[in-house]
């Protein structure tokens, strides 16, 4: 079968604004939007793109297919194929696009740095957690830090949801010596917590959810 991937392309050096350029590319339905950009490289060695492990671990292949922010590798072309055999992919919205589908992720992981993303060790407790705490943190330890709920999602403020996760997920581990009191590094009231808790899972290719147990 045929797909035709309406890809978003932009070089700085040469473009005046993006524009998209249609790749038609043989593919199988099993195949993932991946496998067709690697058939679409093949063509046209010029197409930037971000990947790495394939197995949707990395979060390097972060991009919005048919508007949707999502992981190519994890993205049957079965579950995206319209009608007349389109696929759009752009990069992900709210980022600044570096090169076609590659943006600048300087912002991203500054983010993460402001948010401690580390275990600040309670220096009386021995490491070791309950099966009660290990399930809570879980949900929020499967995050693979890709950016899609960045591109889907938007916080007042300077939060990034990426960082809010990381930071809720901290909150929750009872090795943690800030514990609950790192959502007051986030500054956001309850209600806007609650909602991004709620809306998570939907915006996020992993799925990641959080115990909401956390609010108190």
């Amino acid at each position: 079968m045929k797909a035709i991937l309406k890809i978003c392309r932009f070089n700085p050096e040469v473009d005046e604004r993006p524009y998209f350029q249609e790749f038609i590319v043989e593919v199988e339905e099993q195949e993932t939007v991946l496998d067709a950009l690697f058939k679409a490289w093949r063509q046209d060695s010029s197409l930037s793109y971000r990947r790495s492990c394939r197995s949707a671990i990395c979060g390097s292949c972060a991009v919005a297919i048919n508007g949707k922010p999502s992981l190519a590798c994890h993205t049957l072309i079965r579950d995206v194929w319209s009608e007349d055999g389109r696929i759009t992919i752009e990069p992900l919205p709210h980022f600044r696009q570096v090169k076609d589908l590659v943006v600048d992720l300087e912002p991203f992981f500054a983010s993460l740095k402001a948010a401690v993303p580390w275990v600040i060790t309670r220096p009386e407790h021995d490491g070791r957690m309950s099966f009660e705490a290990a399930r809570d943190i879980e949900g929020p330890a499967t995050c693979i830090l890709c950016g899609a709920c960045d591109a889907a999602m938007e916080l007042p403020g300077d939060v990034r949801p990426a960082a809010l996760v990381k930071g809720l997920r901290l909150a929750l581990d009872p090795r943690d010596a800030l514990g609950a009191a790192r959502l007051r590094i986030f500054n956001l009231p309850p209600e806007i917590l609650r909602l991004f808790i709620k809306n998570l899972p939907e915006n996020c290719p992993k799925k990641v959810t959080i115990p909401e147990k956390i609010l108190g």
